[in-house]
């Protein structure tokens, strides 16, 4: 009976050992199960942070592009403008007789009267520009490097020269001329 005893209690006892065995291997488990939670959700939350960040660099990386073909796209604009109006002076200074005569018609007839002075003008303006001002207290110099005139009084400079004309005329036509070649 003795060893029936000693047999309950080991029996007993291996009992008690095996159930601690079986809480201790559950809370290993739920502390496996809890680690790898905390872990994918650290994961999951440096991956998150990893794709916004590399998403932030696309659309900076993707903004300053954009803004880099703007200004390119601006810039041949701008230089296809500087093109078309260095043209449109050419053409200008390449106009027949009556037409060159016409255009600095306009141009004396736009200066206020009674003023007296020098004209300095380019070449081909300057034997216009003395028919033109006959009578007129304005001596014709034909020393300009370019066509159209300067007229120099004591009190003021007019610029009347055909490149500053189309520079002034840039500020209103710019837009316009741009919309024609651009449409």
């Amino acid at each position: 009976m003795l060893k029936a005893l000693f047999q309950a209690i080991d029996e007993k006892a291996e009992a008690q050992i095996e159930k601690i065995r079986e809480e201790q291997d559950e809370e290993i488990s739920a502390l496996s199960r809890d680690y790898d939670k905390k872990r994918e959700q650290k994961y999951r939350k440096a991956k998150d942070a990893l794709l916004a960040h590399s998403q932030q660099e696309v659309n900076e990386a993707r903004k300053a592009f954009e803004l880099k073909a703007r200004f390119s796209v601006e810039r041949a604009k701008r230089r296809i403008l500087e093109e078309a109006y260095q043209a449109a002076l050419l053409k200008v200074e390449q106009f027949n007789e009556s037409d060159f005569r016409k255009l600095i018609e306009r141009a004396v007839n736009a200066l206020p009267k009674g003023l007296s002075g020098e004209a300095k003008a380019g070449k081909k303006t300057a034997s216009v520009l003395r028919a033109l001002l006959t009578g007129r207290q304005i001596t014709v110099s034909g020393d300009l490097a370019e066509e159209g005139f300067v007229l120099i009084t004591p009190n003021m400079e007019i610029d009347m020269r055909f490149s500053q004309l189309l520079n002034q005329s840039r500020e209103k036509t710019d837009p316009k001329v741009l919309d024609i070649l651009f449409a």
